[in-house]
């Protein structure tokens, strides 16, 4: 509608209405009833909470524009109680929930909003939105308490509007959640979410009523005047749209064998069955239907699936789009916009086969699960004294990711346990902020590694040779660059190649590796996929309850390097286990864009799908983190897999043992050619580790 101005076809040429569907239009602000004049307020406020007329509730109140596209979402999230909502890359998904919580909290007065996410960071995504929409929104703020507005806590990000507020919170394990007592649940990104702990919250979100009193009073309501025939259509849809409890399930498609997959089926054959639970629960695709949902109303389930074809063109860049059809797998292309579930990833890593190697509860309590490896696992900040770590560097260059990925030696298996990463405009925003006092940025990441050597016992450290290798192989060799208490990092020494280096004195476990070798690279991917498949590289686990476990940690640890080094200091020591986490999940989306290619000399090449960079010229997609952990899965594969030390046998033995003097001076006996050197020489066994 156009306020009080009369609408013309050519005002609505995005709507695609024809000539008579504009002639159906009314404005009800014009023939106004007198009852609606008497209280004009009261009727203005009506038509704002009717779900029919959002798109001019959201400009007059939040001075925002909407698009039918979006209205219609609204109106779904507004009237069901479980709606289902995944929408392609770009088209505003976060925004327009936070536009919904906003809407709820100011027309629904004594709403209470929970945002969960796999992490912190991904729930505030919404809140963040929420916040700009706050500062825009004049209207909005000139009706709401002088205690209203955004409020950021450590654990918490809150958004108040009179009594009402949306919470933003990481998930962990539910407890927070139930403590809040909400009415609504909004989790974002669904797949990341354990599905243990959403039946859980779940099922004690529909189990009382958001205002059970009113809702009891409704409900005999209801009952009396239907038994009577006086109920009506209109409020029934009033009723329907009363608030209610509601749980809210968003974010992209991901694989058909993850948890938002299942849910996703679930959804649709209930509203297909018309909540025949029977029906589905035979239904091989859907699998077991939980047992709070057969005590729920079907219409109270709504699946929204807005795929990037869908959307009106001019809203997204069409040839950002296009480029990632032509450069992306189809089945990632069809997860990211086609907002579709697919079966597995396409590349020479499966992401199926990533995921059956990840150390979570549910695996290791598979049988086909390794004995080796009995229990989950964690990221770490800091490792084992009595462990050996392997560190794989990928330099890459100053316009590319600094990649380094550590792996935990063990006798049959290996673990990754911490990645990091940066780049060069990530340096240059620390130096802009005072947290680091290193004036270069390879410096930065030499200095970066010595750190972590501080905390993760290196018995190996692999580096690409080309890029900005040799600058931070000079740098750990650079003599200048020591700190109290650190030794030169000079190449390994090897029998078959001898390097000016090898006298030198120091740490000899630097390594160097050619992905120029096509022989090296084809061995080093194969036998990563193979690790993988047999589970010898284990993956981290990646839950909710972890990472709310390790935002505590986090909070301890920065304390802790407060009180010791002060606040200036902590921050540049600071390394989050959050961050680590989520950069592991990074070189898992890297892993899975991996192709294998056979190039016109037969040689396997393994690269990333090439894309268009802003600039116009082509590259490829990142690899740096996916390099790091091919050469530090190849190192410990050569270490694992080395020829065990020959056992040595004594051929001798002192006279003093038994076997009395001889007679001739000699204090030892065996065999002749020992027999024949001169008296007192001594015999000496170097073992294979040069001690």
């Amino acid at each position: 509608m156009a306020n009080n101005y009369d609408v013309t076809s050519d005002d609505l040429a995005y709507l695609n209405l024809n000539s008579e569907d504009v002639k159906g239009l009314k404005n009800p602000f014009k023939e106004l009833p007198q009852k609606a004049r008497d209280n004009l307020h009261l009727y203005t406020l009506s038509l704002m909470k009717d779900p029919k007329y959002f798109y001019w509730t959201a400009k007059t109140l939040l001075n925002i524009e909407l698009l039918p596209e979006q209205v219609v979402v609204l109106r779904e999230l507004w009237s069901k109680a479980f709606p289902m909502y995944i929408a392609s890359r770009g088209f505003g998904k976060s925004f327009l929930l936070a536009v919904y919580c906003t809407l709820r909290c100011a027309l629904a007065p004594g709403t209470k909003i929970v945002i969960v996410g796999s992490a912190f960071r991904q729930s505030k995504v919404i809140f963040e939105y929420m916040d700009t929409i706050w500062r825009n929104a004049p209207l909005l703020q000139s009706i709401c308490s002088d205690n209203s507005g955004p409020r950021r806590d450590v654990d918490r990000c809150q958004m108040k509007i009179n009594e009402s507020w949306a919470m933003a919170v990481p998930l962990g394990d539910g407890s927070k959640i139930r403590g809040l007592r909400a009415h609504t649940i909004i989790a974002d990104e669904f797949n990341s979410i354990p599905v243990d702990i959403y039946e859980t919250v779940v099922a004690g979100f529909a189990a009382v009523s958001a205002k059970p009193t009113d809702n009891v009073k409704k409900a005999a309501k209801r009952r009396k005047m239907q038994a009577e025939g006086r109920w009506t259509e209109h409020q029934e849809d009033e009723y329907r749209d009363r608030q209610q409890n509601q749980s809210i399930l968003a974010g992209t498609c991901g694989y058909d064998f993850e948890p938002f997959a299942d849910y996703w089926k679930k959804y649709c054959s209930t509203i297909k069955n018309k909540g025949d639970f029977r029906r589905m629960s035979d239904s091989d695709e859907v699998g077991e239907v939980p047992d709070y949902m057969k005590r729920l109303d079907w219409k109270q389930f709504s699946v929204m699936r807005i795929p990037y074809e869908l959307i009106p063109e001019g809203f997204m860049d069409d040839q950002q789009v296009t480029r990632a059809r032509a450069t992306m797998h189809n089945g990632i292309y069809q997860m990211e916009y086609g907002a579709c579930f697919t079966t597995d990833s396409q590349g020479f890593f499966r992401r199926s086969l990533i995921e059956a190697a990840t150390a979570h509860n549910k695996n290791v309590e598979k049988p086909e699960w390794p004995s080796y490896c009995p229990s989950v696992f964690d990221v770490t900040t800091r490792g084992q004294q009595d462990r050996q770590y392997v560190y794989g560097i990928d330099p890459a260059s100053e316009q590319d990711n600094f990649a380094l990925i550590i792996i935990e030696l063990h006798p049959e298996h290996h673990r990754l346990v911490y990645s990091w990463t940066t780049n060069k405009k990530d340096f240059q925003a620390r130096m802009r902020m005072g947290l680091t006092d290193v004036s270069d940025y390879y410096s930065f990441c030499v200095r970066k590694v010595r750190e972590l050597m501080r905390v993760f016992p290196c018995a190996r450290i692999g580096i690409d040779s080309q890029g900005g290798g040799f600058a931070i192989a000079e740098g750990l060799a650079d003599e200048d660059k020591l700190q109290p208490g650190e030794r030169k990092i000079l190449p390994i020494i090897e029998d078959s190649k001898k390097k000016p280096t090898d006298d030198i004195a120091g740490d000899h476990i630097l390594e160097y590796i050619n992905f120029a070798s096509a022989e090296w690279t084809s061995k080093a991917n194969h036998g990563l996929r193979k690790d993988v498949e047999d589970k010898v590289l284990l993956f981290p686990r990646f839950d909710t309850v972890t990472l709310s476990l390790m935002t505590e940690k986090d909070k301890i640890q920065f304390k802790s390097l407060k009180e010791t080094y002060g606040d200036s200091a902590a921050l540049k020591l600071y390394d989050t286990l959050e961050d680590c986490v989520m950069d592991i999940e990074e070189l898992k989306t890297e892993l899975t864009t991996v192709v294998v290619s056979v190039t016109a000399n037969g040689r396997e090449r393994f690269d990333t799908p090439e894309i268009k960079l802003d600039t116009g010229k082509k590259g490829r997609m990142r690899k740096d983190r996916y390099s790091a952990l091919v050469i530090a899965n190849m190192i410990a594969r050569s270490m694992q897999r080395a020829i065990p030390a020959p056992t040595y046998v004594n051929v001798g033995r002192l006279i003093g043992q038994g076997g009395g003097d001889k007679g001739d001076g000699r204090m030892y006996v065996g065999p002749e050619w020992a027999n024949s050197y001169t008296p007192g020489t001594c015999f000496m066994v170097k073992k294979n580790n040069g001690q």
